[in-house]
């Protein structure tokens, strides 16, 4: 039995007989005599050619065309008609038909046209995956390097690849870590290396899209089942099938799709909105998120029974101020791919690049890092590569973490949580609301304000603040919060349950800090 499979709609049955038992030699043929059957079958199968005639009853030829694209079927239809002019022939041409015959046919010619169009569709797929892999010695570069971190990563891509390989198995995999570090590159490279990689790879970003389109985004919907649904649409489960998708932000996702998404993962079929059918989906299912989201279950916006859904395999990627080792491999991988990019003979990295590179914080992490590597090849004229102006920004030279006493623990222990607010309303009243002054005084990005903002409903009519200004290069969140962790452990003697009391958080999330930011063999 072939592997491809031809779609036949032909009303006129003694024609469609003899055209599926000449194509049968070759490929699987399923005939239908008009389109509405065929359309139903389109919904539970795959169709890799469709042959079509024109003049049909209920819906022309011409019009299911058009279905199918709105459909958003990439699948090359061919036409047939009695009534062959050259009006009908450009036509159907310039609405997208890969070619057009007319009766009565040639069937060997047709059996041509039908491997013609599956060879133009293989010519597609294979310049989608020449693109990607253009792109791939690039995003390999975002996970070089020596250091325990870039290592683990690499080993646990590895044993992904090889389960898939020799199981078929794709377990879901949850990426953590801050802004820049390389979530969706690494998404996009489990999906470059594993057995699906010919098939799609879609995005999607729980920060982009209206909460009430969700639901449509992923799982599509039905003609008719909402005020403006005025067509069918596929949901991105059902794009990505056979692929990879990449749900990014996911701790941004409202409660009630993340229902529908620990459903889904369990049942593996999608239901449209207003449809009454399910349908089944292989999908590889990579999540991503900056948050902490043991924090978001502990307040109530994330469930826990996805959170274990998802982190199957959790791959927590560390900021590039952990991993200075790796800085050299990456940047010379970046600089080489940059080179070649835009065919520029600049100079390799010197000493004094290197010792540059090193000594900033890199507050954008490994993308930034990218960056300014292609921004030095994009403005190079002659002479050396110049990083110097780092030195102006923040560096790991001239950085100076805030006073110990900046956050005193209190006797009676304090709310992590309210302590981060009133951080957030002071950088606030400091800037007088400009959010993007305000979110570099907190050394975090104006999407991560925006959400804090939202997530602790802070009023900007009303702003408290904090005891005392915040200082002009800015103060970390992060630093501040391990400040206030660490006292507790201090002051508790190490005992984590007495430590979680004390900052109003479960035992679970203080260990989960206590990894991040790296305190677990000082208590």
């Amino acid at each position: 039995m072939s592997k491809y499979t031809v779609v036949l709609i032909e009303d006129e049955r003694l024609l469609g007989e003899s055209i599926c038992e000449f194509l049968s030699q070759d490929y699987t043929c399923h005939r239908f005599e008009a389109v509405e059957p065929a359309q139903r079958w389109l919904g539970d199968h795959t169709a890799h050619v469709i042959i079509s005639d024109i003049r049909l009853p209920g819906m022309s030829g011409l019009e299911f065309l058009q279905w199918l694209q709105q459909q958003q079927m990439e699948i090359p239809v061919i036409l047939i008609t009695a009534y062959s002019s050259i009006k009908n022939a450009v036509e159907a041409i310039k609405r997208g038909a890969f070619d057009y015959v007319s009766k009565p046919l040639d069937l060997e010619e047709l059996e041509l046209i039908v491997r013609r169009a599956l060879e133009n569709r293989h010519l597609h797929e294979e310049v989608r995956y020449h693109r990607r892999e253009s792109q791939k010695s690039s995003r390999a570069g975002y996970f070089l390097g020596t250091s325990t971190a870039a290592q683990r990563v690499e080993k646990i891509v590895q044993r992904l690849v090889q389960v898939e390989q020799t199981s078929g198995e794709v377990p879901s995999v949850l990426i953590t870590g801050e802004t820049g570090t390389g979530k969706g590159e690494l998404a996009k490279r489990l999906h470059q290396l594993s057995p699906r990689s010919h098939h799609p790879f879609i995005e999607f970003n729980c920060t982009a899209v209206p909460e009430t389109m969700f639901e449509s985004e992923l799982f599509g919907h039905e003609k008719g089942s909402f005020t403006g649904a005025t067509t069918r649409r596929v949901g991105l489960f059902e794009l990505a099938n056979h692929g990879t998708l990449f749900i990014d932000e996911i701790g941004h996702a409202p409660l009630a799709i993340q229902a529908k998404l620990l459903k889904l993962i369990e049942d593996k079929r999608v239901r449209r909105i207003g449809g009454n059918k399910e349908f089944a989906v292989d999908v590889r299912l990579i999540a991503a998120t900056n948050l902490d989201l043991w924090q978001s279950i502990e307040e109530g916006s994330f469930r826990e029974d996805l959170y274990h859904r998802l982190a199957m395999v959790h791959l927590p990627l560390i900021p590039l101020r952990e991993r200075l080792e790796d800085i050299v491999l990456m940047a010379q991988t970046f600089l080489n791919h940059a080179k070649q990019k835009y065919q520029c003979s600049a100079p390799e990295l010197s000493e004094l690049n290197l010792h540059d590179l090193k000594n900033y914080t890199w507050p954008g992490n490994v993308r930034e890092l990218r960056n300014e590597i292609e921004r030095s090849i994009l403005l190079y004229e002659h002479g050396t590569l110049d990083f110097s102006y780092l030195k102006q920004l923040r560096s790991t030279e001239t950085i100076e973490a805030p006073p110990e006493e900046f956050v005193l623990l209190p006797a009676e222990g304090v709310d992590l949580s309210q302590v981060e607010c009133q951080l957030i309303e002071q950088a606030l009243i400091q800037t007088r609301q400009n959010v993007s002054q305000a979110a570099k005084l907190l050394c975090i990005s104006r999407d991560e304000l925006r959400y804090r903002i939202q997530k602790y409903s802070i009023n900007l009519q009303h702003l408290t603040g904090w005891t005392t200004p915040l200082p002009l290069d800015g103060i970390s969140l992060e630093q501040i919060e391990c400040q206030v962790i660490k006292q507790a452990l201090h002051r508790t003697k190490g005992n984590v349950s007495s430590a979680s009391r004390l900052l109003n958080i479960s035992r679970d999330t203080l260990r989960y800090r206590m990894a991040k930011y790296h305190l677990g063999d000082r208590y």
